[in-house]
């Protein structure tokens, strides 16, 4: 008689992927069988976002603190009793996390549903159409359908919360984003959420508007159309603009921005997230310094003096004006010596411009005084906004004339007043305007050569007046206070004739035997890099997007 056979035992199932060893400040674990190594404390959204894998969530940022309300981010872990929040939940040695499983789309569809309920179906007119978090999830998570046919509840719609932020109460979803940001980084505490349910609203405090200095960051970090920016609402679709990466000129602290163009104007200016320099804030300041490219006359063409002096400036082509300016500044060289020759130049041009300043002006025209006007208001505040309002004053004292030095600049003014200089170039910088200077000092000199991108008053009195490039449509290379070179790039084309400064020197200089060829910025900075130590192993390329310390003495 044959002997029973034994029961078959089912197959063990595959070993899941080994644990990579971590560190004693470290902890390893698995995201959707992803082996991952985080140090202690990250928690499990940020470990999936390291390992390059997506959790959906509204209401957690990087720079605020963890409010854990919106529950868009709940996982699965195993031996975990019910889904946790990936925002809240500490990354643990050994920890088994899935974010794909059926009870987690489930959650995530049930979620998209809740917060649906009440939303207005604003997205043809909704300014953040396009870059909407709830727009995006409804298509990835969401179930593509509604089951209620009952009236919504309302809230107010479309009023001013503060000068240029506009709240729709309609379209939030409480994520309290910018509550916390008014709260934590600005500091301020205009916002707060009242009542409560489905009755729960944002709002301010009587008599405090959110007008504090950052307060369109609260537009950057809201996930729906809730909160919008009024100079930018109903300008342009985001889905035409093109985001050019480059640094804020606003102040000496550089933050990096996004500038977003389309038909050849900059319509937003955003914070693009540099952690040495100003993490994912810019301030509001910052945000509209490209208004005046827009608001501000432009100087479209070079100009000159009629022969005589004192007739009106008349269009000129640009070899014609730049063999008149030389002509001017050797005639009163000529005249009276070369002490009565002097110049200023803006510490708000690039490290190329500022090169290019000493180079044609000091050392191939042989103007001896050059000056660097300083800009200073206010006081530096706790977070970004420096008082200096010069973006490259760090530049000029390395790499052009000097450090903006008011004395200097004093000087050679009153020297302008009392006649002993005669002749001026002013690059970049508006003297008259200012109220540095009048009018009837200017109007004494034999020579006064201007470079600048509008119709400056200063402008407007020279003898020749030669267009630059504004804002946003040159390359160059800015140093902040802290010694960081970031790159500014080119997102427009330059307006009707106008050159970048760089090449408006050089051309100039070349009138003196300036040698060199300096087809570009990036070769202008190149020369920068071999000749000034701070500058050695820099370039265009290497300076990247987040930029690089200049090696200072």
């Amino acid at each position: 008689m044959a002997e029973p056979k034994e029961p078959q035992q089912p197959p063990s199932p595959p070993p899941g992927p080994a644990l990579p060893a971590a560190g004693p400040d470290d902890v390893s674990l698995l995201i959707d069988d992803r082996p991952v190594v985080v140090r202690k404390g990250t928690t499990v959204l940020q470990a999936a976002e390291q390992a390059g894998l997506l959790v959906p969530h509204y209401c957690y940022h990087a720079g605020l603190s963890i409010a854990g309300n919106c529950r868009m981010c709940l996982v699965e872990i195993e031996k975990a009793p019910k889904l946790q929040i990936g925002c809240a939940t500490a990354a643990a040695q050994g920890m088994v996390v899935r974010t794909q499983t059926a009870r987690v789309k489930s959650t995530r569809e049930a979620i998209m549903e809740f917060l649906l309920i009440n939303h207005p179906l604003d997205c043809p007119i909704c300014d953040q159409a396009g870059e909407c978090r709830l727009q995006q999830y409804e298509a990835a998570y969401g179930a593509g359908r509604s089951r209620f046919n009952e009236e919504k509840v309302h809230f107010p719609k479309r009023y001013d919360i503060g000068r240029n932020v506009v709240f729709d109460a309609e379209r939030c979803i409480k994520c309290t984003r910018c509550v916390r940001f008014c709260d934590e980084v600005s500091k301020t505490h205009e916002l707060a959420l009242f009542d409560r349910g489905d009755h729960a609203i944002i709002g301010t405090f009587p008599g405090r508007p959110l007008d504090n200095p950052y307060s369109g960051n609260t537009v950057d970090i809201c996930p729906v159309g809730a909160l919008t920016w009024k100079p930018f609402r109903f300008r342009a679709r985001v889905w035409f603009l093109r985001d050019v990466p480059s640094a804020c000129a606003g102040c000496a602290r550089g933050c990096s921005v996004n500038l977003a163009t389309y038909n050849n104007r900059i319509h937003r200016i955003t914070p693009r997230q540099n952690m040495q320099v100003n993490r994912f804030w810019i301030c509001d300041a910052g945000r509209e310094s490209h208004a005046p490219l827009s608001e501000r006359p432009r100087l479209a063409g070079p100009r000159a003096l009629a022969a005589c002096k004192g007739g009106p400036q008349q269009e000129a082509a640009w070899e014609e004006a730049l063999d008149r300016a030389a002509e001017l500044l050797r005639e009163t060289a000529k005249a009276h010596g070369s002490g009565a020759l002097a110049g200023i130049v803006s510490a708000r041009l690039s490290v190329e411009d500022l090169h290019l300043a000493r180079k044609a002006l000091s050392e191939a025209a042989g103007i001896p005084r050059l000056g660097v006007p300083p800009h200073v208001e206010g006081e530096d505040d706790h977070l970004l906004i420096r008082r200096d309002r010069t973006p490259n004053a760090k530049g000029a004292a390395l790499a052009g004339p000097g450090a903006p030095h008011a004395g200097r600049v004093k000087e050679i003014l009153e020297d302008v007043a009392a006649g002993r200089v005669r002749a001026l170039v002013v690059v970049g910088e508006d003297p008259l305007g200012d109220g540095l200077i009048d009018a009837a000092a200017l109007g004494r000199l034999d020579a006064l050569i201007v470079i600048d991108w509008w119709k400056s008053p200063t402008a407007e009195a020279a003898h020749v007046a030669l267009p630059s490039c504004g804002y946003g449509e040159c390359e160059g290379v800015l140093v902040n206070f802290e010694g960081r070179a970031q790159r500014m790039r080119a997102a427009l084309r330059p307006w009707a004739e106008a050159e970048p400064t760089w090449r408006i020197l050089r051309e100039l200089g070349r009138r003196f035997g300036l040698a060199g060829e300096y087809p570009t910025a990036s070769a202008v900075f190149d020369e920068v890099a071999a000749t000034v130590p701070a500058f050695a192993g820099l370039s265009h390329r290497a300076l990247g997007g987040l930029g690089a310390v200049v090696k200072e003495a």
